[in-house]
Protein backbone atom coordinates (compact mmCIF):
# COMPACT_ATOMS: atom_id res chain seq x y z
CA UNK A 1 0.00 0.00 0.00
CA UNK A 2 1.15 3.61 -0.95
CA UNK A 3 1.75 6.09 1.91
CA UNK A 4 1.53 10.14 0.57
CA UNK A 5 4.48 11.47 2.65
CA UNK A 6 4.20 14.88 1.07
CA UNK A 7 2.29 17.28 -1.00
CA UNK A 8 3.10 20.11 -2.78
CA UNK A 9 2.37 23.15 -5.46
CA UNK A 10 5.50 25.28 -7.06
CA UNK A 11 5.19 27.51 -9.78
CA UNK A 12 7.39 26.87 -12.64
CA UNK A 13 8.75 28.99 -15.70
CA UNK A 14 11.21 31.67 -16.53
CA UNK A 15 9.91 33.81 -13.77
CA UNK A 16 11.71 31.77 -11.07
CA UNK A 17 14.43 30.11 -13.01
CA UNK A 18 15.85 33.83 -14.51
CA UNK A 19 17.50 36.43 -12.68
CA UNK A 20 15.25 39.32 -12.08
CA UNK A 21 17.28 41.37 -14.36
CA UNK A 22 15.99 39.60 -17.05
CA UNK A 23 12.04 40.05 -16.44
CA UNK A 24 12.03 43.30 -18.73
CA UNK A 25 13.36 41.07 -21.54
CA UNK A 26 10.05 38.42 -20.80
CA UNK A 27 7.88 41.42 -20.71
CA UNK A 28 9.41 42.49 -24.18
CA UNK A 29 8.65 39.35 -25.37
CA UNK A 30 4.93 39.62 -24.31
CA UNK A 31 4.58 42.42 -27.39
CA UNK A 32 5.16 39.77 -29.72
CA UNK A 33 2.96 36.90 -27.75
CA UNK A 34 0.65 35.86 -30.60
CA UNK A 35 -1.65 34.12 -27.84
CA UNK A 36 -3.43 37.89 -26.63
CA UNK A 37 -3.81 41.34 -27.50
CA UNK A 38 -0.56 43.43 -26.14
CA UNK A 39 -2.46 46.37 -26.89
CA UNK A 40 -5.79 45.80 -25.65
CA UNK A 41 -3.98 44.97 -22.40
CA UNK A 42 -1.97 48.22 -22.18
CA UNK A 43 -4.93 50.31 -22.54
CA UNK A 44 -6.82 48.74 -19.53
CA UNK A 45 -4.34 47.57 -17.50
CA UNK A 46 -4.65 49.41 -13.92
CA UNK A 47 -2.70 52.36 -12.49
CA UNK A 48 0.08 51.78 -10.51
CA UNK A 49 2.25 48.83 -12.40
CA UNK A 50 5.09 50.99 -13.03
CA UNK A 51 5.32 50.81 -9.59
CA UNK A 52 5.73 47.01 -9.20
CA UNK A 53 8.46 46.82 -12.48
CA UNK A 54 10.63 48.39 -11.06
CA UNK A 55 13.64 46.26 -10.25
CA UNK A 56 13.97 46.82 -6.92
CA UNK A 57 10.69 44.94 -6.30
CA UNK A 58 11.35 42.59 -8.99
CA UNK A 59 14.82 41.74 -7.04
CA UNK A 60 13.21 41.07 -3.90
CA UNK A 61 10.44 39.20 -5.45
CA UNK A 62 12.61 36.91 -7.12
CA UNK A 63 14.73 36.16 -4.44
CA UNK A 64 11.45 35.26 -2.05
CA UNK A 65 10.49 33.01 -4.89
CA UNK A 66 13.84 31.44 -4.14
CA UNK A 67 13.28 31.00 -0.76
CA UNK A 68 10.35 29.19 -1.12
CA UNK A 69 11.62 26.78 -3.62
CA UNK A 70 14.45 26.40 -0.89
CA UNK A 71 11.39 25.84 1.76
CA UNK A 72 9.70 23.02 -0.35
CA UNK A 73 12.60 21.17 -1.37
CA UNK A 74 13.78 20.85 2.09
CA UNK A 75 10.18 19.68 2.90
CA UNK A 76 10.55 16.75 0.08
CA UNK A 77 14.08 15.77 1.16
CA UNK A 78 12.97 15.32 4.30
CA UNK A 79 9.85 13.44 3.35
CA UNK A 80 12.47 10.65 1.92
CA UNK A 81 9.72 9.99 -1.11
CA UNK A 82 10.19 6.71 -3.12
CA UNK A 83 8.19 8.24 -6.05
CA UNK A 84 5.95 11.23 -7.01
CA UNK A 85 3.17 11.62 -9.20
CA UNK A 86 3.80 15.18 -10.98
CA UNK A 87 0.92 16.26 -12.22
CA UNK A 88 1.18 19.26 -15.02
CA UNK A 89 0.55 20.11 -18.57
CA UNK A 90 2.49 20.05 -22.08
CA UNK A 91 3.57 23.27 -23.01
CA UNK A 92 5.09 22.31 -26.96
CA UNK A 93 2.57 20.26 -28.21
CA UNK A 94 3.66 19.25 -31.72
CA UNK A 95 1.41 19.62 -34.43
CA UNK A 96 1.27 15.92 -35.66
CA UNK A 97 0.84 14.63 -32.27
CA UNK A 98 -2.33 13.62 -30.49
CA UNK A 99 -3.12 15.82 -27.18
CA UNK A 100 -5.59 13.88 -24.38
CA UNK A 101 -7.25 15.44 -21.81
CA UNK A 102 -5.72 13.36 -19.67
CA UNK A 103 -2.97 11.10 -20.44
CA UNK A 104 0.37 9.23 -18.27
CA UNK A 105 3.68 8.94 -18.97
CA UNK A 106 4.77 5.01 -17.77
CA UNK A 107 7.93 4.93 -19.45
CA UNK A 108 10.82 3.78 -17.32
CA UNK A 109 13.33 7.00 -17.96
CA UNK A 110 12.69 10.10 -19.91
CA UNK A 111 15.28 12.05 -21.53
CA UNK A 112 15.52 15.29 -20.11
CA UNK A 113 16.88 18.85 -20.71
CA UNK A 114 17.85 20.91 -17.38
CA UNK A 115 16.48 23.92 -18.40
CA UNK A 116 18.21 26.00 -15.48
CA UNK A 117 21.23 25.56 -17.76
CA UNK A 118 19.62 27.56 -20.54
CA UNK A 119 18.80 30.69 -21.72
CA UNK A 120 15.53 31.05 -22.40
CA UNK A 121 14.26 32.93 -25.20
CA UNK A 122 10.67 34.19 -25.02
CA UNK A 123 10.02 33.78 -28.42
CA UNK A 124 11.58 30.43 -29.26
CA UNK A 125 8.01 28.78 -28.53
CA UNK A 126 6.05 30.40 -31.08
CA UNK A 127 8.76 29.54 -34.12
CA UNK A 128 7.33 26.42 -35.62
CA UNK A 129 7.89 23.46 -33.30
CA UNK A 130 10.45 25.17 -31.86
CA UNK A 131 14.12 24.32 -31.26
CA UNK A 132 15.63 21.27 -30.84
CA UNK A 133 16.10 20.15 -27.30
CA UNK A 134 19.65 19.10 -26.41
CA UNK A 135 19.43 15.46 -23.85
CA UNK A 136 21.28 16.02 -21.07
CA UNK A 137 20.62 12.95 -18.97
CA UNK A 138 17.69 10.82 -17.73
CA UNK A 139 15.00 11.26 -14.89
CA UNK A 140 13.71 7.73 -13.99
CA UNK A 141 10.21 6.80 -14.00
CA UNK A 142 7.72 4.45 -11.96
CA UNK A 143 5.91 1.92 -14.35
CA UNK A 144 4.43 -0.08 -11.67
CA UNK A 145 2.82 2.88 -10.12
CA UNK A 146 1.80 4.01 -13.28
CA UNK A 147 0.35 1.08 -15.04
CA UNK A 148 -1.45 0.83 -11.68
CA UNK A 149 -2.79 4.59 -11.83
CA UNK A 150 -4.19 4.08 -15.68
CA UNK A 151 -5.79 0.96 -15.03
CA UNK A 152 -7.23 2.53 -11.75
CA UNK A 153 -8.23 5.28 -13.37
CA UNK A 154 -9.79 4.31 -16.18
CA UNK A 155 -12.02 1.60 -14.22
CA UNK A 156 -12.97 5.12 -11.71
CA UNK A 157 -14.26 6.35 -15.65
CA UNK A 158 -11.81 8.78 -15.95
CA UNK A 159 -9.93 7.82 -20.09
CA UNK A 160 -6.29 8.21 -19.38
CA UNK A 161 -3.85 7.90 -22.35
CA UNK A 162 -0.77 5.83 -22.10
CA UNK A 163 2.65 6.62 -23.62
CA UNK A 164 5.21 4.63 -22.76
CA UNK A 165 7.97 6.55 -24.71
CA UNK A 166 8.87 10.28 -26.20
CA UNK A 167 9.30 10.52 -30.10
CA UNK A 168 12.90 10.17 -31.00
CA UNK A 169 14.80 13.26 -29.87
CA UNK A 170 11.87 14.48 -27.97
CA UNK A 171 13.08 15.39 -23.88
CA UNK A 172 9.81 15.49 -21.33
CA UNK A 173 8.29 18.54 -20.94
CA UNK A 174 9.71 21.18 -19.11
CA UNK A 175 7.09 21.10 -16.47
CA UNK A 176 8.15 17.68 -15.02
CA UNK A 177 11.64 18.24 -15.38
CA UNK A 178 11.38 21.55 -13.41
CA UNK A 179 11.22 19.51 -10.38
CA UNK A 180 13.84 17.27 -11.33
CA UNK A 181 16.21 20.46 -11.43
CA UNK A 182 14.73 22.95 -8.77
CA UNK A 183 12.60 20.74 -6.17
CA UNK A 184 13.99 17.21 -5.54
CA UNK A 185 17.94 18.85 -5.21
CA UNK A 186 19.19 16.67 -8.00
CA UNK A 187 18.20 13.60 -6.38
CA UNK A 188 16.88 11.20 -8.86
CA UNK A 189 13.61 10.59 -7.82
CA UNK A 190 11.36 8.12 -9.81
CA UNK A 191 8.40 10.20 -11.07
CA UNK A 192 4.96 9.36 -12.77
CA UNK A 193 4.03 12.48 -15.19
CA UNK A 194 0.33 12.50 -15.26
CA UNK A 195 -0.66 14.92 -17.86
CA UNK A 196 -3.68 17.31 -17.76
CA UNK A 197 -4.14 19.82 -20.81
CA UNK A 198 -4.38 23.02 -20.42
CA UNK A 199 -5.84 23.97 -23.69
CA UNK A 200 -9.11 24.58 -25.66
CA UNK A 201 -10.91 22.95 -26.98
CA UNK A 202 -9.84 19.49 -24.76
CA UNK A 203 -9.36 21.02 -21.39
CA UNK A 204 -11.34 19.51 -18.62
CA UNK A 205 -13.38 21.11 -16.37
CA UNK A 206 -12.34 22.52 -12.80
CA UNK A 207 -15.15 20.10 -11.46
CA UNK A 208 -13.44 17.10 -13.54
CA UNK A 209 -10.17 17.73 -12.28
CA UNK A 210 -11.75 17.70 -8.81
CA UNK A 211 -12.75 14.21 -9.48
CA UNK A 212 -9.82 13.31 -11.03
CA UNK A 213 -7.65 14.13 -7.65
CA UNK A 214 -9.98 12.31 -5.36
CA UNK A 215 -9.66 8.74 -8.18
CA UNK A 216 -6.25 9.25 -8.07
CA UNK A 217 -6.06 9.23 -4.19
CA UNK A 218 -8.14 6.06 -4.04
CA UNK A 219 -5.89 4.50 -6.91
CA UNK A 220 -2.68 5.44 -4.60
CA UNK A 221 -3.86 4.05 -1.07
CA UNK A 222 -4.92 1.06 -2.97
CA UNK A 223 -1.67 0.41 -4.74
CA UNK A 224 -0.30 -2.92 -4.17
CA UNK A 225 3.44 -1.85 -3.61
CA UNK A 226 4.66 -0.65 -0.58
CA UNK A 227 5.93 3.48 -1.79
CA UNK A 228 6.23 6.42 0.25
CA UNK A 229 4.48 8.38 -2.83
CA UNK A 230 4.31 12.26 -3.06
CA UNK A 231 2.73 14.55 -5.13
CA UNK A 232 3.55 17.90 -7.38
CA UNK A 233 0.96 20.17 -8.56
CA UNK A 234 3.57 22.18 -10.92
CA UNK A 235 2.97 25.19 -12.74
CA UNK A 236 0.30 28.39 -12.26
CA UNK A 237 -1.11 30.18 -10.90
CA UNK A 238 -2.42 33.15 -13.69
CA UNK A 239 -0.08 33.95 -15.99
CA UNK A 240 1.35 35.14 -18.92
CA UNK A 241 -1.35 37.63 -17.59
CA UNK A 242 -1.83 38.67 -14.00
CA UNK A 243 -5.09 37.84 -12.65
CA UNK A 244 -4.60 39.24 -8.91
CA UNK A 245 -8.29 38.34 -7.93
CA UNK A 246 -8.51 35.02 -9.32
CA UNK A 247 -5.24 33.98 -7.86
CA UNK A 248 -6.09 34.94 -4.50
CA UNK A 249 -9.60 33.52 -4.79
CA UNK A 250 -8.24 29.99 -5.77
CA UNK A 251 -5.60 30.31 -3.01
CA UNK A 252 -8.25 31.13 -0.47
CA UNK A 253 -10.30 28.25 -1.52
CA UNK A 254 -7.30 25.89 -1.36
CA UNK A 255 -6.48 26.83 2.26
CA UNK A 256 -9.56 26.77 3.25
CA UNK A 257 -10.46 23.63 2.22
CA UNK A 258 -13.80 25.61 -0.27
CA UNK A 259 -14.00 22.03 -2.35
CA UNK A 260 -17.74 24.51 -4.02
CA UNK A 261 -15.62 27.21 -5.53
CA UNK A 262 -12.28 24.68 -6.53
CA UNK A 263 -15.61 22.81 -8.38
CA UNK A 264 -17.00 25.29 -10.11
CA UNK A 265 -13.58 27.42 -11.65
CA UNK A 266 -14.90 29.61 -14.47
CA UNK A 267 -13.72 28.39 -17.59
CA UNK A 268 -13.64 31.52 -19.37
CA UNK A 269 -11.67 33.15 -16.30
CA UNK A 270 -9.11 30.14 -16.50
CA UNK A 271 -8.44 31.17 -20.17
CA UNK A 272 -8.32 34.99 -19.80
CA UNK A 273 -3.91 34.06 -20.71
CA UNK A 274 -2.76 30.76 -21.89
CA UNK A 275 -0.94 29.71 -18.57
CA UNK A 276 -3.78 30.16 -15.75
CA UNK A 277 -5.47 26.82 -16.64
CA UNK A 278 -2.21 25.21 -14.71
CA UNK A 279 -4.74 26.08 -11.72
CA UNK A 280 -5.83 23.33 -12.70
CA UNK A 281 -2.98 20.63 -11.25
CA UNK A 282 -3.26 22.50 -7.78
CA UNK A 283 -7.21 21.82 -7.66
CA UNK A 284 -6.16 18.04 -8.38
CA UNK A 285 -3.91 17.78 -5.91
CA UNK A 286 -5.99 19.33 -3.05
CA UNK A 287 -8.73 16.83 -4.18
CA UNK A 288 -6.42 13.91 -3.61
CA UNK A 289 -5.16 15.36 0.02
CA UNK A 290 -8.70 16.84 0.64
CA UNK A 291 -9.97 17.11 3.63
CA UNK A 292 -6.33 18.50 4.61
CA UNK A 293 -5.80 22.62 3.85
CA UNK A 294 -3.14 23.80 1.67
CA UNK A 295 -0.59 25.57 3.79
CA UNK A 296 0.69 29.26 1.63
CA UNK A 297 4.53 29.23 1.74
CA UNK A 298 4.18 32.36 -0.82
CA UNK A 299 2.34 34.39 -3.35
CA UNK A 300 4.00 36.84 -5.48
CA UNK A 301 2.36 39.07 -8.20
CA UNK A 302 5.64 39.11 -10.25
CA UNK A 303 4.77 41.96 -12.90
CA UNK A 304 7.36 42.57 -15.95
CA UNK A 305 5.53 45.01 -18.04
CA UNK A 306 2.97 47.97 -17.90
CA UNK A 307 0.48 45.57 -19.47
CA UNK A 308 0.20 43.91 -16.24
CA UNK A 309 1.95 40.34 -18.25
CA UNK A 310 3.71 38.24 -15.98
CA UNK A 311 3.30 35.50 -13.59
CA UNK A 312 1.49 34.98 -10.17
CA UNK A 313 3.88 33.31 -8.71
CA UNK A 314 2.69 30.64 -5.78
CA UNK A 315 4.12 27.84 -3.05
CA UNK A 316 2.47 25.74 -0.97
CA UNK A 317 2.06 22.55 0.75
CA UNK A 318 -0.84 19.96 1.99
CA UNK A 319 2.20 17.89 4.44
Amino acid sequence: MAEIVFAVGSSHGPTIQSPAESWARLGDGDTRDPRFNYRELLATARPGLDQEITLDVQRKRHAAARAALAALTRRIAEAKPDVVVVVSNAHRIRRAEPHPVFGILRAGAFPVMQRAMETYDPDARFVGDGPVPTTTGDMPGHPALAGHLIDGLIEDGFDIACTDRLPDGAVIDDAYSFSYDWLFGGKPIPVVPLLLSRDLPNQATSRRCYDLGVALRRRLDDFPGDARVGLLASGGLSHQVIDEDLDRAVIAALVGGDVGVMRSLPRDRLNRAPGTPEILNWVTVAAAMSPIPMTLVDYLPCYRSLAGTGHGVTFGYWL
